[in-house]
């Protein structure tokens, strides 16, 4: 029988969504009644975060705790570009829509500007309320505690931040006990078994969106395959002893034709048996795409998605070269077979073909966003424009239907199957 956790925080390589799926388990943990730990040697805001989950806190006496909020910095690369001679070219379709701007622009455009005021202004919210939460304090107090960081670890306990300063073990010695390894809980498997449980098909699609294969990177990060993706959904759509499925997405886009590859088998799995997206650290352009057709959304407040927009683009070499002595000559037959060349600028006619390929995946977008979220075009257009909102912003604006990690995602797609509440479910990954 277990009798408590203790939590070892170390470095956090994850961001804010996948977090916050550890830490409401955590909470869910606390729920319980038994005693939870956190220990800390060194943390910033997203490893403190995740320790305020923990009915206690623990640092050790040389701890630092680089707890001072939030910020988000953006470089732009666009006067080294043309120092080397290198011109962007790049459209897109709406006006939020700033990834090339890094290389566009020298500074924030108004839009850029105010995309990323709102996102780290509302992460800070999600990061305060959790702090004030987990430590029983005013968010006021919890922001002036903020604006003073970051603490000694004696700072730390005297602010309220941690409740004792305590080494390793003698955190282990507050809940006694043989130490169990927590991968003995994990119930999830592989494959198809003999199990009588009811079934629920947990598929992957994590990475930037290619075509293909998914493929995985010691770097993190990796490529989540369209072909590998739709694969797994058919076969949780074709086997009659899945009840329903889980797209867990946790992506910041990639190829549009390879999304749409996914989107269009989520359509057809949806004709058959329910379908829930659940949204990890990012879920946003493609990865918004792909989730955007299941019967029902969930995203964690500190979730980045949306981006309803596209843009496409080269950069054009010419200048360098010339500076390295470089010269070249072209010899085609089309109009337009150049129009990706490193080498040849646009003309006025090709950037308007680009932006016309363009404008048609936008409408495309808005239609099948709107057809998935069960709205009027227009409505999606209001929010899309290339908009990254997190999770707790797209909740208020009809982007996603829930806020909750994957357990809230498993919960959700387990009801709509109509399986009982509190049976328990067999997870079954493809």
């Amino acid at each position: 029988r277990v009798k408590g956790l203790v939590l070892r925080v170390g470095a956090v390589a994850a961001g804010w969504g996948r977090v916050q799926d550890l830490r409401d388990a955590l909470v869910r943990f606390r729920l319980s009644g038994k005693p939870s730990w956190a220990h800390l040697e060194f943390a910033g805001n997203l490893e403190y975060f995740l320790a305020t989950g923990c009915a206690k806190i623990a640092a050790s006496p040389t701890a630092l705790l680089d707890v001072t909020g939030l910020s988000a910095e953006v470089s732009f690369y666009r006067g080294t570009l043309d120092k080397l001679g290198v011109e962007a070219q790049f459209e897109g379709v709406g006006k939020y829509k700033n990834a090339p701007n890094q290389f566009t622009e020298r500074s924030f455009t108004e839009p850029h500007r105010e995309q990323m005021e709102a996102l780290v202004g509302s992460l800070f919210d999600t990061y305060v309320a959790g702090v004030a939460e987990g430590r029983r304090l005013e968010g006021p107090v919890v922001r002036t505690i903020i604006d003073q960081g970051p603490f000694r670890a004696e700072e730390a306990r005297a602010a309220g931040l941690v409740d004792e300063l305590l080494y390793r073990d003698q955190v282990e010695e507050r809940v006694p006990g043989q130490r169990l390894d927590p991968a003995r809980y994990v119930r999830s498997s592989r494959g198809f078994s003999l199990d009588g449980r009811p079934k629920i098909a947990l598929v992957y699609a994590v990475g930037d969106i290619v075509p293909g294969e998914s493929q995985s990177s010691p770097f993190g990060g990796g490529l989540a395959g369209a072909d590998t993706i739709v694969r797994g959904l058919r076969q949780a759509r074709e086997d009659s002893t899945v009840r329903a499925i889980v797209l867990r997405v946790d992506s910041p886009g990639g190829s549009g034709t390879a999304s749409d590859a996914i989107w269009r088998e989520v359509a057809l799995a949806r004709r058959v048996k329910p379908v829930v997206a659940s949204m990890g650290d990012y879920a946003a352009s493609g990865g918004y795409y792909v989730a955007m057709g299941a019967d029902e959304i969930a995203a964690q407040p500190g979730t980045i998605t949306g981006s309803i927009g596209v843009f496409s683009g080269k950069f054009s070499l010419r200048g360098l070269y010339g500076k390295l002595g470089v010269s070249q000559e072209t010899v085609r037959r089309g109009t337009n077979a150049t129009l990706f060349s490193s080498w040849e600028p646009w003309s006025p006619e090709e950037r308007a073909r680009v932006r016309d390929l363009n404008e048609a995946f936008y409408a495309t977008f808005v239609a099948k966003a709107a057809e998935g979220r069960k709205k009027k075009p227009a409505e999606i257009e209001a929010v899309a424009q290339g908009r990254v909102w997190t999770g707790r912003e797209a909740l208020a604006v009809g982007l996603v239907d829930r806020l909750g990690g994957l357990d809230a995602a498993l919960v959700a797609a387990a009801g709509r199957a109509r399986i009982p509440k509190g049976q328990e479910v067999q997870v079954v990954v493809l």
